[in-house]
């Protein structure tokens, strides 16, 4: 991965610390691209189980072959055996494990800062990192870099609304408004700054969790701590709340944070600039991706793209609402299916599988004419870009939502989690393009708003 330049120690050097999943990993990954073509040394380090997920999609982004100060490293955690979540378990539960991970981290960060980091760690030398990138789901990056005495910049790839809640969290807890508690769901939040009234239900989902609350609230407090905070977003989308942030919330005499930047959209710049069917159309008989050759035989803004993200897969139950739904709704549809509790994200880079015997009996027959299921990995930005899609079935995770917004396609939002309600709720009230938001989805409904989603019906 690394390029063939011989002295890096005079070159600014930055150690970048992503996280699970491809909605954290690919953005992270495109800031590694950027700051690496400016010149900059990147030190990419994930955990031993990540680094195989991690080394995958650097492949696929041929970042390889771009010859960029860039190489990528384990922590030597020796839990490369324990699924993602266990991984994430035991550093929340375990104090052990937690002092652990941060002195391999301080001992990588010295390493691949010292002339000895050819023997050390196999990989050139570089000059002392100037600071250290994480994500938010790394918040005990922090403590690494506190105790090298380097500056701590986090990155938050979901949007600057989402931010301006995560930063209201320890505050909102203090006043006792959360975590909230099923006789506090019908409140509405009017302080949040730069947002409109938002609904309690369309806050952060483990707000409304006291487990899942306990745990993120650590990643909430440590956005307060980081000296500068990177947004996957732009001026223009979340003008308001990045306004508030700069003048309200770091310009608070207690505040440490320096600096919030946004940065977004972090899409490979021919996606964001480039009409919708450049490079689509145009590679003929070489053209190898199921799902594309399939769109080729659409007609312009016929299709209904039904996707959830690489980390969501459905009940049983939901599988089986969705399948009748998209049947009596009459539209064509292009649906990216999970086998329902499959480890999102590693399933789909496993290939296709089978997903008929989770669906309705005959269904993929009665479709056939006018719809097609795929479970494997798909191109989600080339489909977007397709002049056959006409919306977009969406969870209304951040990375979706901001391709679907700089592809111009239609959302019809089901959310489930995290921050996807804030992020459905913000596009409809941000964007020219029309939405649909369909909170809580039932066979009716959903037949209805997949009918309706390519004329621009809005329901709230």
């Amino acid at each position: 991965m690394e390029s063939s330049i011989v002295d890096w120690t005079g070159v600014p050097h930055v150690v970048l610390i992503p996280w699970f999943g491809a909605g954290h990993t690919i953005p992270f990954l495109e800031i590694a691209r950027r700051l690496a073509a400016e010149g900059i040394v990147i030190t990419l380090v994930t955990t031993d189980r990540h680094v195989v997920e991690v080394r995958s999609l650097v492949g696929s982004m041929d970042l390889t072959s771009q010859g960029l100060p860039l190489r990528l490293l384990g922590l030597r955690d020796n839990m490369a055996h324990l699924s993602h979540y266990e991984w994430m378990e035991k550093e929340r539960e375990d104090p052990e494990a937690q002092l652990n991970v941060v002195k391999l981290l301080q001992e990588l960060i010295v390493d691949v800062g010292s002339p000895d980091s050819m023997k050390l760690r196999n990989v050139q030398p570089a000059a002392p990192p100037v600071c250290v990138l994480h994500d938010l789901f790394v918040p005990w990056a922090q403590l690494a870099a506190e105790n090298l005495k380097i500056e701590k910049h986090m990155f938050y790839s979901s949007s600057a609304s989402a931010m301006s809640c995560a930063l209201q969290t320890r505050r909102l807890y203090q006043e006792g408004r959360i975590p909230i508690t099923r006789e506090m769901r019908n409140m509405v939040f009017t302080d949040i700054p730069g947002l409109p009234p938002i609904p309690a239900l369309d806050l952060f989902s483990s707000f409304m969790d006291p487990v899942m609350y306990k745990w993120m609230s650590r990643h909430y407090f440590a956005c307060q701590n980081a000296d500068v905070v990177l947004i996957n977003t732009y001026y223009d989308l979340e003008k308001p709340v990045l306004d508030a942030l700069r003048n309200e919330v770091i310009a608070a005499p207690d505040a440490q944070i320096k600096f919030i930047y946004d940065i977004g959209p972090l899409l490979p710049e021919s996606y964001v600039r480039r009409d919708r069917d450049d490079d689509i159309l145009q590679q003929g008989s070489e053209e190898t991706d199921p799902c594309i050759l399939w769109l080729n035989t659409r007609p312009p803004s016929s299709v209904i793209y039904v996707s959830f993200g690489s980390m969501q897969t459905n009940s049983p139950p939901q599988l089986l609402e969705m399948a009748l739904g998209l049947e009596a709704s009459g539209s064509s549809f292009l649906w990216l299916v999970r086998p329902p509790d499959s480890p999102g994200m590693t399933a789909a880079l496993g290939g296709p599988c089978s997903i008929t015997e989770f669906l309705p009996s005959g269904f993929e027959d009665h479709v056939k004419e006018r719809g097609m299921c795929y479970s494997g990995w798909a191109q989600q930005m080339r489909i977007l870009k397709h002049p056959a899609i006409g919306g977009f079935f969406s969870h209304c995770g951040w990375n979706s939502t901001l391709e679907a917004v700089c592809a111009g396609v239609p959302i019809l939002g089901w959310p489930f989690k995290a921050e996807q309600h804030l992020n459905c709720r913000l596009v409809f009230h941000v964007t020219t393009k029309p939405l649909v938001f369909c909170g809580h989805a039932n066979l009716l409904l959903m037949c209805f708003c997949i009918k309706n989603c390519r004329i621009g019906l809005c329901i709230l």
